[in-house]
């Protein structure tokens, strides 16, 4: 039933950023991108064998952070991009070092690749978040649909990094804890998609131009 949730939720989504895709801002227009993108993994990881959806779990965890990669390019300052830069370097080597040690680490149900990207989104977040503060007061968050995007993020991937961490070994150890645990995942995910939708409601490119112009006149 939760899995229908997330789905619809997914979709209300979609529909919300293609019915006011001239209102968005850049950033917001990527993150529609990886909504469309995990709509499908979901299916497909639905439809699919137990290994398969595995496998397709790996895979989409790799493409989020890319797609997190660019909608934070676009969102942070230019002096913050080399944060974004040591992010993407530490999944990498991480992954490369756990796939060294694993060669069948993309066979397996083992999500350490989740707990890699969880740490370069808090990260991110918390770089978002301390520009935020730097903004000037009449700065309006009602129409800047990022702030909602980034209360979703740093509430679930923090949230979500002990289970992708200990999610196989609780698994194997104490089947029914871990189907109670996956509950709480299910849902940070809906937490997730509702703080999105509400982004893609909310937000105003035109309105979050002007703020950034006034505080542009106030810096000269």
């Amino acid at each position: 039933m939760l899995w229908y949730i997330y789905i619809a939720l997914i979709c209300f989504n979609l529909v919300a950023s293609f019915a006011r895709w001239k209102y968005l801002s850049p950033p917001l227009k990527v993150l529609s991108g990886l909504l469309g993108w995990g709509l499908l993994i979901e299916i497909c990881r639905e439809l699919a064998d137990k290994e398969t959806a595995g496998i397709l779990t790996h895979v989409n965890l790799s493409l989020e952070l890319l797609f997190q990669l660019v909608y934070y390019y676009l969102l942070l300052e230019k002096r913050k991009r080399v944060f974004l830069y040591a992010g993407i370097v530490f999944y990498v080597v991480a992954l490369s070092i756990t796939w060294g040690v694993n060669p069948g680490f993309f066979k397996e149900r083992y999500y350490l690749d989740g707990v890699f990207l969880g740490v370069c989104m808090t990260l991110w977040c918390g770089l978002f978040f301390y520009e935020l503060m730097q903004k000037p007061l009449q700065y309006s968050l009602k129409s800047d649909g990022n702030f909602w995007v980034n209360c979703g993020n740093i509430l679930f991937y923090p949230g979500t990094l002990l289970l992708f961490g200990l999610g196989n070994y609780m698994e194997q150890i104490n089947p029914e804890l871990w189907q109670s645990l996956k509950s709480i995942n299910y849902a940070l995910n809906l937490a997730l998609y509702a703080l999105y939708l509400a982004a893609f409601c909310k937000d105003r490119k035109q309105q979050v131009q002007v703020n950034h112009n006034i505080f542009g006149r106030l810096s000269l």
